[in-house]
């Protein structure tokens, strides 16, 4: 058997107990395809770190002692590789080399598979971005094929990155079996809602506007505009009290995202609600174990016994 087909087998193995780990601690369900890119880390570390990419986050309960891991100084294991501005429909699975890089699996619906892969750049303007990959493995490629396409006239270049587009191909297979195995995503009742600073989850058809103003405009005068700050967060109120979270989650995500003090509990209050009201808990109690650790000096969260 060769190193990769071990590696695959070994994460293939773990992957039912790393699954009921991440559902008892997060409250999500995890996708079959992040075994493989697993067994891609494994067998291929080398190869994977020379595109500046390295397992990180919910990966670790993969690794060689993974399920023993617990998180420092008593903090909630979900606080592992959660970013200041991360929203909490991102969960980190793979650390990137550059500003605080980092890839993560976006949740729509916690009683639901990941929708998308997403990435933020942490230590840079940490806005959320969505990847057309539909799973870690075809998100490595992605970032492969954007380097080749900058130093594509390089032979060096081509060169350091010819063994991972080995190992690729090698678990393209694997891959796509997990993702026939989870099956596609659900088809989304509206079209996705976009803010200046991340995308939204999907929503309910009745949930109201999240866009009743850019969100560039309401931005601004979170920054600028006091009065109409407490304005915007009034109507969000008063939408979430008539039945409708869009709102409330939208100017919630921005003001997580601005991070300013004089809104940080009125934005905490709007997240939590809209996700009460929608059902989606494990997010509510994500925001809420966020919103008191985020001034952590490291979100190195997990480490061994």
């Amino acid at each position: 058997m060769t190193l990769r087909e071990r590696a695959l087998a070994t994460m293939t193995e773990r992957f039912p107990l790393v699954s009921e780990r991440f559902r008892q601690t997060w409250g999500l369900q995890l996708p079959r395809h992040v075994a493989v890119f697993a067994a891609l880390a494994a067998s291929d570390r080398t190869a994977l770190n020379e595109v500046g990419l390295s397992p990180w986050g919910v990966t670790d309960y993969f690794s060689d002692g993974g399920l023993d891991m617990v998180g420092r100084d008593g903090l909630d294991e979900r606080l592992h590789a959660r970013y200041r501005c991360d929203p909490a429909e991102f969960i980190t699975v793979i650390s990137g080399d550059t500003d605080g890089l980092h890839y993560g699996l976006w949740f729509d619906d916690p009683a639901e598979l990941p929708t998308l892969i997403a990435y933020n750049y942490a230590r840079d303007s940490a806005e959320t971005w969505v990847s057309s990959a539909p799973s870690l493995v075809a998100a490595v490629h992605e970032r492969v094929d954007r380097i080749l396409a900058d130093y594509g006239d390089e032979p060096e270049e081509v060169g350091r990155v010819r063994p991972l587009i080995e190992a690729i191909e090698w678990f393209t297979a694997a891959d796509q079996d997990a993702l026939r195995q989870d099956g596609m995503p659900r088809a989304a009742p509206t079209p996705r809602s976009y803010l200046a600073t991340s995308l939204l989850p999907q929503l309910p058809s009745h949930s109201g506007d999240p866009q009743a103003a850019p969100s560039t405009s309401r931005l601004d005068a979170f920054r600028n505009d006091q009065e109409q700050a407490f304005a915007w967060i009034a109507e969000a109120n008063h939408e979430l009290a008539a039945g409708e979270p869009a709102l409330a989650l939208a100017i919630g995500s921005e003001l997580h995202w601005l991070d300013l003090d004089d809104y940080r509990q009125a934005g905490l209050d709007l997240l939590v609600g809209a996700y009460r009201m929608l059902g989606r808990n494990a997010f509510a109690e994500i925001a809420t174990v966020h919103a008191a650790h985020r001034d952590l000096s490291s979100v190195q969260v997990l480490i061994s016994r």
